[in-house]
C-alpha cells in the first residue's frame, strides 16, 4: 500500500558560524535526504534569540515540500543532518547556540501526541519567527488541532508584541 503525499513544513533556524548560508545549505541536504518533491524555502528572516535565550541572532526560515516518509523517518532524518551540521543536542542545552534547527512543524492534517513526537508543533502558534515565512510559503495554513488559521496566530502574536513594547 502507498503512504499519501503529506505537505510537510519544516522549520530551520542556526546562529553561529554563517547562519544564512547554513539554513540555505541545511533545506538542500534535507530535500535531498528526504526526496522532498515541489520544495521551497522561504525568505530566511534574522531574529532574536527567543524564549528567554542569549547568543547571537538566528537566521530563520521555514522549508515545504511533499513526501511519502513516515512522520518518524522524516523526525529521525532531520536529527541526523542536524548532527552532520554540528549540532549536539546533549551539550547546547534547550536554548544553546547551534549551527542548524530543524523542527518537523506539521505533515498534511496529521495529529500526533506521542513521547518522540508531536504534530503540529506544540509550539508553531506560539512563534512568530514560524509563523511569518510560513505564511509566505502557505498563506493560508490552518493548525489541524485547533483549526486556527496561521494568519489569526500571527496576528495576535504581533499585536500581543506590540503591547509588550
Amino acid at each position: 500500500m502507498l503512504r499519501p503525499m503529506n505537505r510537510t513544513l519544516i522549520a530551520l533556524g542556526a546562529n553561529v558560524a554563517d547562519p544564512n548560508g547554513g539554513v540555505r545549505l541545511g533545506w538542500s541536504v534535507v530535500v535531498s535526504e528526504l526526496g522532498l518533491s515541489d520544495a521551497r524555502l522561504s525568505a530566511v528572516i534574522e531574529t532574536a534569540p527567543a524564549e528567554m535565550a542569549r547568543g547571537p541572532r538566528f537566521a530563520n526560515a521555514v522549508g515545504v515540500g511533499y513526501t511519502t516518509a513516515a512522520p518518524p523517518v522524516v523526525l529521525a532524518t532531520l536529527h541526523r543532518i542536524e548532527a552532520a551540521f554540528g549540532r549536539n543536542r546533549t551539550n547546547e542545552g534547550h536554548h544553546g547556540n547551534r549551527p542548524l534547527d530543524l523542527d518537523l512543524l506539521a505533515m498534511g492534517p496529521l495529529i500526533i501526541e506521542d513521547e518522540t513526537l508531536t504534530l503540529p508543533h506544540p509550539r508553531i502558534l506560539q512563534r512568530s519567527f514560524v509563523l511569518e515565512p510560513l505564511l509566505e510559503l502557505v498563506p493560508d495554513w490552518v493548525h489541524p488541532k485547533t483549526c486556527q488559521s496561521g494568519s489569526d496566530a500571527l496576528a495576535h502574536l504581533l499585536a500581543s508584541q506590540r503591547e509588550q513594547r
